[in-house]
């Protein structure tokens, strides 16, 4: 089977405010095949959003390639088989228009139905995700904030997309209402046959979705797991002192029940985290050598279907 999605050495610099260049990413590749779910993790700064809107064809990369069933992914062909829910979902929509013209936007732009049928799939759209018909009339400012990021799921579905995007989908809710969502995406993803990307710093939220694992620090990826089930498998310095701090391996029931959150704890800003010559982790880890410091160490495959980037 081809892959659905082909990331090959992409990287994504800018300039700050006195005109050095910033490295975003530096040379991401992988790639992800039809109805799979890959897990983009790390904390802020990490580089997960810039790679999303990369794929989604908001912005380009400055080297590198992103296809889509071997489709440049900026091919205007693409418009629609590509959906992103973003992070903020106030942000996401209009605050002056009314849920009805929100969700029913792409169902105008990209099909040809009458407004009876574009309520109608309205109607439908929000019954997918768990909301009904008396929602249409209201503003975004009389829901909830897990009512507002279903109204922004229902968007993104409204174009029929093939590979849906979430950045960061959960972080402004509550720890109730993001298991809802994470059970609704859950469902979504089984009767849609959605292929999902989903980024964020929270790996149990990550781990109860994905299908497959990457980990991203300071730009690059320093892990890649093929298959989420091989989880104890995790051994890069920075996944392990992730996951040993919050002793998720003492925990046998983690798939039946969503234990505490597992937060990535980086403090360092932007700057300090892309100017390093070595490896991008070499100034918090415990077994930093010389040969860290000089040199940055390329991902390589430990066993079959997983990938660490570390000279140990």
């Amino acid at each position: 089977m081809g892959s659905l999605l082909e990331v090959q050495n992409v990287s994504r610099d800018y300039r700050s405010y006195g005109r050095r260049q910033i490295s975003a990413l530096r040379e991401v590749s992988f790639s992800m095949e039809k109805g799979r779910c890959l897990g983009i993790v790390g904390e802020s700064g990490c580089g997960k959003s810039t790679l999303c809107r990369m794929i989604a064809g908001i912005e380009k990369p400055t080297a590198g390639n992103i296809f889509y069933n071997q489709i440049p992914v900026r091919d205007r062909s693409l418009r629609g088989k590509i959906q992103m829910v973003f992070q903020n979902s106030l942000d996401a929509v209009n605050l002056h228009m009314d849920i009805f013209h929100t969700v029913s936007e792409p169902l105008e732009n990209f099909f040809t139905m009458s407004k009876a049928g574009r309520r109608a799939e309205t109607v439908r759209l929000l019954e997918t995700v768990g909301l009904c018909a008396e929602d249409l009339d209201k503003y975004p400012r009389q829901l909830s904030g897990g009512q507002l990021q279903r109204i922004c799921i229902a968007r993104a579905l409204a174009a029929r997309p093939e590979l849906l995007l979430l950045d960061e989908p959960l972080s402004s809710l509550d720890v109730t209402v993001q298991a809802q969502i994470l059970n609704l995406l859950s469902d979504l993803k089984k009767e849609l046959n959605l292929s999902c990307i989903l980024v964020s710093h929270d790996l149990e939220a990550v781990y109860y979705l994905a299908d497959e694992l990457i980990v991203m620090y300071g730009g690059g990826v320093v892990e890649k797991l093929e298959d989420i089930e091989r989880f104890r498998e995790l051994c890069h310095p920075y996944t392990r002192r992730l996951l040993m701090a919050h002793e998720w391996e003492d925990r046998p029931d983690r798939r039946k029940k969503m234990p505490d959150k597992i937060l990535f704890d980086g403090k360092k800003s932007k700057a300090e985290i892309k100017s390093k010559v070595g490896c991008v982790y070499a100034e918090r880890c415990p077994y930093v050598t010389a040969q860290c410091l000089v040199a940055r160490p390329e991902l390589v495959q430990r066993t079959s279907g997983h990938w660490v980037a570390c000279y140990r």
